[in-house]
């Protein structure tokens, strides 16, 4: 029999306190590229509101 319990692998077993990890490169380049795509559609948008797009 398989054992369908809870995988608790991914809780952190010493307390509740989460620890903040350094960024590392490829994280902060990874929220750059999705703060410059957010940032870049929500233009669009607001330029398609006000008709000087299309």
């Amino acid at each position: 029999m398989a054992d369908l319990g809870i995988s608790h692998a991914h809780v952190n077993q010493y307390g509740s306190v989460q620890t903040k990890k350094p960024g590392t490169t490829r994280s902060k380049i990874q929220l750059a590229v999705h703060a410059t795509l957010v940032t870049a559609a929500f233009v669009f948008v607001a330029a398609l509101v006000f008709g000087i797009v299309g």
